[in-house]
């Protein structure tokens, strides 16, 4: 009897995988797909270039499709069909949504105009207020959770693959770790500035609340995950079938 009820208390804390279906609607309301498809082309003229200049015989190039496959495979296995629900649930506000396409169009400006943007920023009543209500944001959007499993999980491997890589100690990784979070920590708090410049502090306001949601937590780390698994095959292919030193850039060399 004891083992009976046992069975039935883990079965009813058993959650199931995502479905595809699910993974396909995340896809199609968040930016995700929109990103993927990005480095499916930015990493397939990368690999073309490596080609030509190594002037592979083989002709074995990696299938970039299998990009969107792993990123696809990754989050239907590590969000739960419930997990995956709450997600979908946050996609039916208006003011998500709108960030996300605000997010989407600020891909497409220059580092100059964000510059631009936060310096006249900081010259407003209101810049402390609203600069500190969007950290908060990022903060949540963009966890250091989920940032430290992409350091983790693809740039140490392949810093650790590449030349003068295994002679690195844990002290200079936990370094070099440092300064990529402090990096991608700002520079994800500037993103989320400008993609917000249009939005009203109430606005703001509703948007912290939803970044606030254990769906975003679930949501970011996954999405994080899904892109350093998806990358790091691609990536280690590419170590494995080229010389980086040919692609090196020159040292200058200074004269005594």
């Amino acid at each position: 009897m004891k083992q009976l009820l046992l069975t039935l208390t883990l079965l009813a804390h058993f959650s199931y995988a995502a479905t595809l279906e699910q993974v396909e609607q995340y896809l199609s309301v968040s930016s995700a797909e929109e990103e993927l498809l990005a480095l499916e082309s930015q990493f397939s003229s990368m690999q073309n270039t490596f080609s030509k200049e190594d002037n592979a015989s083989d002709n074995k190039t990696y299938d970039m499709q299998m990009l969107s496959l792993r990123f696809k495979d990754y989050l239907q296995k590590n969000l739960s069909e419930d997990e995956m629900t709450e997600v979908l649930e946050n996609y039916k506000n208006v003011i998500l949504l709108q960030f996300v396409s605000a997010s989407s169009n600020a891909q497409n400006h220059d580092e100059n105009e964000t510059s631009n943007y936060l310096i006249s920023l900081k010259a407003t009543p209101e810049a402390s207020t609203r600069i500190e209500l969007v950290d908060k944001i990022s903060k949540k959007l963009y966890s250091k959770e989920a940032m430290i499993v992409m350091f983790d999980e693809l740039m140490k491997p392949l810093i650790q693959s590449g030349i003068g890589g295994k002679k690195m100690d844990d002290s200079m990784l936990k370094g070099m770790r440092e300064n990529y979070l402090k990096t991608m920590i700002e520079t994800s708090k500037n993103e989320t500035l400008f993609a917000s410049k249009d939005f009203s502090m109430e606005e703001l306001e509703a948007l912290l609340k939803i970044a606030k949601t254990p769906a975003i937590d679930h949501e970011t780390k996954a999405v994080f995950g899904a892109m350093a698994y998806s990358l790091k095959e691609f990536f280690m292919s590419m170590a494995s079938r080229y010389d980086v030193s040919k692609h090196q850039a020159p040292q200058n060399k200074t004269s005594k």
